[in-house]
């Protein structure tokens, strides 16, 4: 899919069915929040790698988060997380695209630590918590909408790629996607994008009717997505942070790192 796509005619019911389904898919649970962390990060490592579309990494996520709020699964250690992950990615890439990631590739890919009928036992407890429900709105599919609305032209990649790196950084921040919404993040990707690459205004009329969302109302989730870019590019380890830093990527978590590193000293 496109992040250009032209607009439907049914755009606008659309979104209002997201946003109100968004409020019924709630992923709170307790979990050591540094370990999902890690986890996530190498998911999108491996995501990356493997060249899966933008959909499926946001749906994996949502999965291994519904999952995780719905049943009793007990993760004591980082191996059991990681298989969930794997599980839910594989789930994902079958819902996604057309061009699943089979069994195989992931015991390749989690270097034959699980068995395929361990992966394949857990891709089926997924989706007996989750009643088979799988189209759910995650935050992409708001951010779609929002950099179209904000693109200065086609060719406009900085803004874009800035702005999937705001998003995709906080899939990695339990506190960020248990306690705000797809839609909200998504917007807040945006304005933090906006306020780095110094577009004028940061949030406009137009982004305010596009998104459902005034600035007051995006303070909060901005602050706790810039503090969470802050911390990210100081240590500029994160696979997250790695991805964004390439040229396909127009290097946006480099641009970030140094524009932080200029706020701090001025």
């Amino acid at each position: 899919m496109s992040m250009l796509c032209d607009l439907s005619d049914y755009d606008d019911e659309l979104y209002k069915f997201y946003h109100n389904e968004e409020t019924q898919n709630s992923c709170c649970y307790k979990l050591d929040s540094r370990m999902r962390k890690s986890v996530i990060d190498w998911l999108i490592q491996i995501h990356y790698e493997q060249k899966l579309t933008s959909e499926t990494l946001y749906l994996c996520v949502n999965v291994l988060d519904r999952f995780l709020s719905k049943s009793n699964y007990e993760v004591a250690t980082k191996d059991k997380l990681k298989l969930l992950g794997l599980a839910s990615l594989m789930l994902a890439s079958k819902y996604e695209q057309r061009g699943a990631v089979g069994v195989y590739d992931i015991e390749y890919l989690a270097e034959y630590s699980y068995f395929p009928e361990e992966i394949c036992a857990m891709e089926k407890h997924i989706l007996q918590q989750l009643d088979w429900i799988l189209t759910v709105p995650t935050p992409y599919v708001f951010l779609v909408r929002n950099i179209r609305a904000c693109l200065v032209s086609d060719q406009d990649k900085i803004m874009e790629n800035m702005a999937c790196f705001f998003s995709e950084l906080s899939l990695t921040q339990y506190s960020i996607v248990c306690h705000y919404k797809p839609s909200e993040i998504a917007a807040s990707a945006v304005y933090c994008a906006r306020i780095i690459v110094g577009r004028y205004p940061f949030w406009s009329n137009e982004l305010k009717i596009c998104t459902g969302y005034s600035v007051e109302k995006l303070l909060c989730c901005v602050k706790a997505m810039m503090e969470l870019c802050n911390d990210t590019c100081k240590e500029g380890t994160m696979e997250v942070f790695k991805k964004f830093s390439s040229l396909h990527q127009s290097r946006v978590s480099c641009v970030v790192q140094e524009t932080l590193e200029e706020a701090f000293l001025s």
